[in-house]
């Protein structure tokens, strides 16, 4: 197949681009380039472009359209509301639109369990009342349902609900709960855990790939919402799991524990997955923690407090070097952006 992937240089993007050209897909990355376009995989086609300025002609030959680009977490959705709303909102109306225009019938969301905010009666499954009180998640849940009013016949979508997708990738992120863990285990020698009982789902990076295949060759009769995690865990939980897993790397790390009011907690079924789309996630958090911790040691010389690893240290830089202007206006320079602080 061909696929489009729309932020195909983000943090699951850049990952998602390899897996499918090593399973014989073709790929054409459309990415404006916020975080860097220098480690999208040479093999696929790459289009510098914006999501708000999408081309019709960008899904000129394409079978199945794979959408991830947005802002991708809370902080980032403070610091700029209409931009969250614009491109997580807005983003996903213009190219699920142009994608049902173009006769293509496969169109996969990338969608989060944020949706499910502070909830404590679960685990939930996809037909529990989604009801965010904050603008990510809020942005989110406006873009299932306005794929929900596009489904028919002639336009399939998936929406995946992933849990907190952690582990390493090309787009390192360390403002991720376990990547952060990692890094502080390593540069501090402590990892903090905030709100110690809060529930998170997570998912390796490389299994959220292997949920994006497994939509991908789902028969067309499927469509729907899906939970997408390996596991439920608390922060408390997590924590532990993280300093076990560093000893085996000579790295000794005490667990320091803070209690801070927080607007997400959640546990999710993914059963429905497991029977419909055949998706079993199969890394421990244990070996993820040992992917982060690989990879950073084997870079001496990694700055782990660059921009380019915190997406709204970022957001924050392209703002002040004024190659993004807060209410959005500029993110619709293709390839601008790419030349900026983000790489």
């Amino acid at each position: 197949m061909k696929v489009l992937i729309t932020g195909g240089a983000g943090y699951v993007g850049s990952v998602l681009t390899g897996w499918l050209l090593d399973r014989g897909h073709s790929v054409r990355v459309v990415d404006c380039g916020f975080f860097g376009l220098d480690h999208v995989d040479s093999r696929a086609e790459l289009i510098p472009g914006s999501i708000l300025n999408f081309a019709q002609e960008w899904l000129d030959s394409v079978d199945a359209v794979i959408h991830l680009a947005g802002l991708s977490n809370d902080p980032m959705a403070a610091f700029s509301p209409s931009l969250n709303y614009m491109l997580n909102a807005g983003g996903a109306a213009i190219v699920a639109q142009a994608t049902k225009d173009a006769g293509i019938r496969r169109f996969i969301f990338s969608s989060t369990c944020s949706v499910y905010g502070l909830d404590e009666s679960g685990p939930l499954n996809e037909e529990h009342p989604a009801s965010p009180p904050f603008p990510y998640a809020i942005s989110k849940l406006m873009a299932e349902r306005m794929v929900g009013c596009l489904t028919d016949e002639r336009f399939r979508p998936i929406v995946l609900r992933k849990g907190t997708v952690v582990g390493w990738s090309p787009r390192m992120r360390f403002d991720l709960v376990v990547n952060a863990m990692v890094k502080s285990a390593l540069v501090q020698g402590r990892i903090v855990v905030h709100n110690p009982m809060l529930w998170r789902p997570l998912i390796d990076v490389e299994d959220a790939c292997d949920a994006y295949v497994c939509a991908l060759d789902a028969p067309l009769s499927v469509t729907g919402i899906f939970n997408i995690s390996s596991r439920n865990y608390t922060l408390e939980e997590l924590g532990t799991i993280v300093a076990a897993s560093l000893r085996k790397f000579g790295v000794q790390a005490t667990v320091h524990t803070e209690h801070r009011a927080d607007v997400r907690s959640y546990r999710v079924e993914t059963d429905k997955a497991a029977r419909v789309l055949r998706f079993k996630p199969k890394k421990s958090m244990a070996e993820t923690v040992g992917d982060v911790a690989t990879n950073v040691l084997a870079q001496p010389a990694i700055d782990l407090e660059h921009p380019r690893y915190y997406n709204i240290r970022t957001l924050e830089l392209l703002v002040a070097d004024g190659l993004l202007t807060q209410n959005g206006h500029a993110a619709v320079l293709a390839g601008t952006l790419a030349a900026g602080v983000a790489t």
